[in-house]
C-alpha cells in the first residue's frame, strides 16, 4: 500500500492526574494533560499483539509521565512552576518521540501535547501570588521611575535649549551693541575730523589775512609816510610849544625832519 493510501487512526486522549516531586522536595500535581496522536492502521495489529489494547498507555502516556517526573526531579519548584514552565512541553514531547523511535517503525505519531500548569501547595501558591503582586508593584514603580526620569530629562533638555537660546539672543544683543558703539565712535571721529579740518582752515585763513596785512603794512609804512603822518598830527595840535632843538620834542622833530 502506498503512503497516500495508508489509513491513519487519530486519537485525542486526556491523562487526568500526574503527581511529581521537584528537586527541592515540593509535590506538583498535573491535571488534564492532553495528547493528540495517531497510529498507522497497518501497524495496529502488531502493536496490539506486542503491547496489548492499551498500547498507548505503555508507549505514550507512561513515557509522558516518566519524562515529566524526570524533568521535575531535576528542577526546583520555581523552575517547574515559573521560570521554565514554557519549556516543559517541548522537552517532554521530544524525549517521548525519541523513546517511541527507539522501538522501531511502529506507526505511532505524536502530534501535540498540552501540559497545564501544575497545582502546587497552597502556601507556596500564596507566596507566588504575593510575589506576583510585588512584581506588579515593582513594575509599576519602575515604570513610574522611568517616566519621571524621562520627564526630568525632558525638562533638562528644555532648560539647556532655553539657556542656549538665551545665550544666542544675548550674543546677538551684544553684537548689536558693539556695532552701535563702533558706529558712534566712527561718527564721533568723523565729526572731530571735520571740526579739526574746519578750525585748521579758519586758522589758515586767519594766518593768511595776517600775512597779507603785514605785507601791506610793510609796504605802506615807509619812513616818508611815517614823517608825513607825524607832521600832520603835530600841525593840528596847537598846544605843542617848541623851545628849540634842546627840548625833547624839538630834538625828535629835528631828527625826523633831518632824515627827510
Amino acid at each position: 500500500m502506498s503512503l497516500c493510501q495508508r489509513t491513519i487512526i487519530k486519537s485525542t486522549n486526556t491523562v487526568f492526574v500526574f503527581s511529581t516531586v521537584t528537586r527541592d522536595g515540593i509535590q506538583n500535581i498535573f491535571n488534564n494533560i492532553q495528547v493528540i496522536s495517531d497510529v498507522d492502521a497497518d501497524k495496529l495489529v502488531p502493536l496490539v499483539r506486542k503491547f496489548g489494547l492499551e498500547f498507548r498507555e505503555a508507549l505514550i502516556f507512561d513515557r509522558i509521565y516518566e519524562e515529566l517526573r524526570t524533568f521535575c526531579a531535576n528542577h526546583t519548584v520555581d523552575e517547574v512552576y515559573n521560570t521554565m514552565f514554557l519549556d516543559i512541553v517541548g522537552i517532554v514531547k521530544k524525549e517521548v518521540e525519541h523513546s517511541i523511535t527507539r522501538l522501531g517503525d511502529n506507526g505511532i505519531k505524536l502530534f501535540n501535547l498540552v501540559i497545564p500548569k501544575p497545582t502546587i501547595p497552597a502556601d507556596i501558591s500564596r507566596n507566588y501570588k504575593q510575589v506576583k503582586v510585588q512584581w506588579t508593584e515593582q513594575l509599576v514603580a519602575t515604570q513610574q521611575q522611568k517616566t519621571e526620569k524621562i520627564k526630568k530629562e525632558t525638562q533638562s533638555i528644555k532648560a539647556v535649549l532655553d539657556a542656549e537660546r538665551e545665550k544666542k539672543v544675548l550674543e546677538i544683543d551684544i553684537q548689536k551693541e558693539i556695532l552701535r558703539k563702533e558706529g558712534e565712535k566712527r561718527l564721533s571721529t568723523l565729526e572731530n575730523d571735520i571740526l579739526k579740518e574746519r578750525e585748521q582752515n579758519q586758522a589758515d585763513v586767519d594766518k593768511y589775512k595776517k600775512t597779507q596785512d603785514a605785507e601791506a603794512n610793510s609796504a605802506l609804512y615807509t619812513p616818508d609816510f611815517i614823517k608825513l603822518e607825524m607832521a600832520k598830527a603835530l600841525s593840528q595840535n596847537t598846544k605843542f610849544f617848541f623851545s628849540g632843538e634842546s627840548s625833547p620834542l624839538g630834538a625828535i622833530l629835528s631828527k625826523i625832519m633831518g632824515q627827510v
